[in-house]
C-alpha cells in the first residue's frame, strides 16, 4: 500500500523549536458570540472572499443545486454553518492508524481530524451562522479517506474519488497531493482524475506548500500535465504568493487563489481565533464539533476558493468544458502576484468567471440565486461501507455497501479541452513516488532552510544506496517539525 499523509496539500505544518527558536508573536481576533455571527457579514474576516469577488458573483447564482465532492478526513455533520449540505457519503478507509475509526464504526463520513470540515467550508458553508462559503447553495458529497491521523493510502483516495463521482459531485476538491516525486514523475491520482473527468466533473488539486522543492530537486512537483485537472497554487492577503507555496509548473490548467500566508508562520488552528493572514472557515474539534470556526492557511485552502467557483459555474448551467475555459479565461494578473507559475493561468476572479457566464447562458436554471445564509433542504445517504478500495491503474469500480446513486450520472464533457500545449514531462525518479493526501502544512522560511538541508542529506544518502525513498520516510522527518501554538490561549502542540 502506498501511503497517503498530512504534508503537500493541505494545512501547513508546524515548526519545532529545534528548528526555529524564536516564533514571532501574531495578532489574532477573538470570535465569540455575536462577533462569530458577524463574521459572515464583515468582509475583513473573510478576505478571501472579498479579494476572488464571490459576494459580486452571488447575484448571478449561488451554486444551487450542483454538489461539490469533498475527498478528504471528512466532513463534521453537526457544524453549524455545514447542517443540511451534506447529501451523500461514506469512509474507505482500507487500513486506518492504530486507534482511528474503521469504515465500519464512521460510515457517515464524520471529521475525526478538522482538515475535511476546514475545506468544506472554504467552499460551500451556508453563512447562516458565522461563515460562508464561495458557494453557499451547494451540495456536499463526502468520502472519508484520510483517518484521524491525516494519513491514508492511494487507493483509497482514487477510490474516494470515483465514489463522489458516482454520486453526483460536478466538482472533486482534493486538497492534496505527492509528497515526494523527485524530478517530476506522473501522479498516482491520474486514474481518478480521469474517471472524474470522463463522468463530466471537474477535480481540483492543491499545488502543495513545499515552495517549488527542495533546491529545485522537484520534490512535490507532480507532473499533471496530462491530467484533466485544475492545480490551485496560494496567495497572501496581500496578493503575493504564499511563501509556502509551490507554483504550477507541471499542469494541464492552473490557477491561484487565496489560501493565506502569516509571516511569522502558520497559527495552530483554535476554536474561535482568528488569524487575519489566514483563512477563516469550519473546523471540527472533539471539544467544539458543532461551532467551531477558525483559520489555516495552506494550498488546501487555496484549492476550495476555486472547486466553490467551479460550483457556481455549474449552476449557471455551464458543463464542465465551458466552466474550465471561462474559469482560467477570466483570471487576473496584478502586479503583487508575480508568476504563479508557467501552467498557470492567473489569479482566480470569481466574480469576472460569473458575468462572463452570464453572458454565455443569459437565462439562468431556475433556482439558482438562493442567496447565502437560505437554508437548502437535503437528505443524507449514507454508505455504511465497505467500499472496495481500487488501484490507481487500472481504474476498477466502487461499490459501497449500503449507498445508492441518488442523482443523475454527470454527462461527459462534450469536448477536448487542452489550451496551450503541456510541457515536456520531466525525468522520472528510478525511486519509488508517494503521495500526500492531508491537511498540507507548509514550513516557514526559516523552518525550510533548515528542514530541507536535512531532508535532502537523507535522501541523497539513500539515492546513493540505491534505496527506495518512500512516503514513510518523509512523513517522519515532518511529523518532527511539530510547533508550538502561537497567540494567546493554549492549543495542540
Amino acid at each position: 500500500m502506498t501511503s497517503v499523509s498530512r504534508g503537500m496539500g493541505l494545512g501547513r505544518s508546524r515548526l519545532a523549536p529545534a528548528v526555529v527558536l524564536v516564533l514571532a508573536a501574531t495578532a489574532t481576533v477573538v470570535l465569540a458570540g455575536t462577533d462569530r455571527a458577524a463574521a459572515a457579514a464583515d468582509s475583513s474576516y473573510q478576505w478571501g472572499l472579498a479579494a476572488v469577488g464571490a459576494p459580486t458573483a452571488w447575484a448571478e447564482g449561488t451554486g444551487v443545486g450542483v454538489r461539490i465532492g469533498i475527498v478528504d478526513t471528512g466532513v463534521d455533520l453537526s457544524q453549524e454553518d455545514l447542517q443540511g449540505r451534506v447529501v451523500a457519503a461514506t469512509t474507505i478507509l482500507s487500513q486506518p492508524s492504530s486507534g482511528c475509526a474503521t469504515a465500519s464504526q464512521d460510515p457517515t463520513a464524520g471529521d475525526d481530524f478538522g482538515h475535511g470540515t476546514h475545506v468544506a467550508g472554504i467552499a460551500a458553508a451556508s453563512g447562516q451562522v458565522a461563515v460562508s462559503g464561495v458557494a453557499p447553495s451547494a451540495e456536499l458529497v463526502v468520502a472519508k479517506v484520510l483517518d484521524c491521523t491525516g494519513t491514508g493510502s492511494i487507493s483509497d483516495v482514487v477510490a474516494g474519488i470515483r465514489w463522489v463521482v458516482d454520486h453526483g459531485a460536478r466538482v472533486v476538491n482534493l486538497s492534496l497531493g505527492d509528497q515526494i516525486s523527485l524530478l517530476g514523475g506522473t501522479s498516482g491520482l491520474s486514474s481518478g482524475l480521469e474517471y472524474a473527468w470522463s463522468h463530466g466533473a471537474v477535480a481540483v488539486v492543491a499545488a502543495g506548500n513545499n515552495g517549488n522543492g527542495l533546491l529545485g530537486l522537484g520534490i512535490s512537483n507532480t507532473d499533471f500535465s496530462q491530467d484533466h485537472a485544475i492545480v490551485v497554487a496560494a496567495t497572501g492577503p496581500t496578493g503575493g504568493i504564499a511563501s509556502y507555496s509551490n507554483r504550477v509548473t507541471s499542469a494541464m490548467w492552473g490557477l491561484a487563489a487565496p489560501g493565506g500566508d502569516d509571516p511569522a508562520g502558520p497559527s495552530t488552528p483554535t476554536c474561535g481565533r482568528a488569524d487575519p493572514d489566514e483563512i477563516l472557515s469550519t473546523y471540527w474539534t472533539a471539544a467544539d464539533p458543532t461551532s467551531c470556526v477558525t483559520t489555516d492557511e495552506g494550498t488546501s485552502m487555496a484549492t476550495p476558493f476555486v472547486t466553490g467557483t467551479l460550483a457556481l459555474l455549474l449552476g449557471r448551467g455551464l458543463d464542465p468544458t465551458q466552466a474550465v475555459r471561462t474559469i482560467l479565461g477570466s483570471a487576473t494578473h496584478p502586479p503583487a502576484m508575480g508568476s504563479c507559475g508557467i501552467d498557470c493561468s492567473g489569479f482566480l476572479d470569481t466574480a469576472a468567471a460569473m458575468a462572463a457566464a452570464a453572458r454565455l447562458v443569459p437565462s439562468p436554471p431556475t433556482g439558482t440565486t438562493a442567496g447565502p445564509g437560505r437554508p437548502v433542504q437535503t437528505t443524507l445517504t449514507t454508505a455504511p461501507s465497505t467500499a472496495t478500495p481500487v488501484s490507481p491503474s487500472p481504474p476498477a469500480p466502487v461499490v459501497a455497501a449500503g449507498g445508492s446513486v441518488t442523482s443523475t450520472p454527470n454527462p461527459a464533457p462534450t469536448e477536448p479541452l487542452r489550451p496551450g500545449p503541456a510541457p515536456a514531462p520531466s525525468a522520472a525518479s528510478g525511486g519509488r513516488q508517494a503521495v500526500v493526501v492531508t491537511p498540507v502544512p507548509a514550513l516557514g522560511p526559516a523552518g525550510r532552510q533548515a528542514g530541507h538541508g536535512v531532508l535532502v542529506g537523507v535522501l541523497l544518502v539513500l539515492l546513493a544506496a540505491g534505496t527506495a525513498v518512500t512516503f514513510e520516510l518523509v512523513r517522519r522527518y515532518r511529523a518532527a517539525l511539530t510547533s508550538r501554538p502561537r497567540g494567546p490561549g493554549p492549543g495542540p502542540g
